[in-house]
């Protein structure tokens, strides 16, 4: 793949994106990792939708590059944390741990 695809698709300057890893991937790697240059992901999987919402907005606070949410779609509040995303405007979503057909038409 070229990587002036991944940085023009994200608006990033370097091609790296950040695993949005469970109990890893809060506000503070992700703000660092955008900042830097990269696309950080917060990892939904091991927060309650609330925390999420918290994280969310710690890295709106922190960084004015893009970012963004990874949710493992077997995660049992789904739809709480798909109303967040929402409402929060979080510009750029991942799914892992599931098929995102059900959420999205393809």
């Amino acid at each position: 793949m070229n990587p002036r695809r991944i940085t023009e698709l994200f608006n990033i300057k370097y091609p790296i994106i950040q695993g949005g890893m469970i109990w890893a991937s809060g506000h503070k790697l992700v703000s660092a990792v955008s900042n830097a240059g990269g696309l950080g992901l917060l990892g939904a999987g091991s927060m309650y939708p609330h925390v999420l919402k918290e994280h969310i907005q710690k890295t709106k606070n922190s960084t004015d590059k893009p970012y963004g949410v990874n949710i493992p779609l077997l995660y049992a509040d789904l739809d709480q944390i798909l109303e967040i995303i929402i409402e929060e405007k979080v510009p750029i979503v991942f799914t892992s741990a599931g098929n995102p057909k059900t959420y999205t038409p393809i």
